[in-house]
C-alpha cells in the first residue's frame, strides 16, 4: 500500500529490453534503505526491487505493465516519481493506494482553471464500480 504522495524523484539510468519485457534501473535517494523484493511506486505503479546497489534499484517490467502504463515508454534520463511502500505504523499523509493497474482510460480533458487543473479520463465500464460519482452529475460516465 502507498499514500499516493511523491516521496522523491529518481532518474532512469538504464533500460534493458528483455523480449516483450524490460528492466528499468533507477537512481533514487533511498536505494541504500531498500531490500530485494521491496515494493516501490514508480510513477504510481507498484514495482518490485529485483536488483539493488547503494545508489540504484532495478525493476523488471512485465509485458502487461509495459502495455497499460507509461512505464513502457520511459527512456534513459527520464525522471520518475517515487514512493516507498507503507509500513505498519507509518503516518498517513495521503490516501491508501495499491499502485496496481486495473484498467486504462483515455484522457478526455486536461485544462487549466485558474491555479487548478482539470483532468477528465474515460474508463471502461468494468472500472465504474471502483470510482465514486459526483452527486450532481447527470451522466453515467465516470471521471
Amino acid at each position: 500500500m502507498f499514500t499516493g504522495l511523491v516521496e522523491a524523484v529518481g532518474t532512469i539510468t538504464r533500460r534493458e529490453e528483455r523480449g516483450e519485457q524490460a528492466r528499468l534501473t533507477v537512481a533514487l535517494p533511498f536505494a541504500g534503505e531498500l531490500s530485494l523484493g521491496d515494493s516501490v511506486a514508480v510513477n504510481g505503479c507498484c514495482l518490485t526491487v529485483t536488483q539493488i546497489s547503494i545508489y540504484e534499484a532495478s525493476f523488471d517490467i512485465l509485458a502487461q505493465t509495459m502495455e497499460v502504463t507509461s512505464l513502457g515508454q520511459l527512456e534513459e534520463g527520464a525522471q520518475v516519481n517515487l514512493e516507498r511502500a507503507l509500513r505498519v505504523g507509518d503516518r498517513l499523509g495521503g490516501h491508501f493506494v495499491q499502485g496496481h493497474v486495473d484498467a486504462t482510460g483515455e484522457i478526455r480533458d486536461w485544462s487549466e482553471h485558474g491555479q487548478d487543473h482539470r483532468l477528465e479520463v474515460s474508463l471502461p465500464p468494468i472500472s465504474g464500480s471502483f470510482v465514486f460519482r459526483r452527486a450532481h452529475w447527470q451522466s453515467t460516465e465516470f471521471l
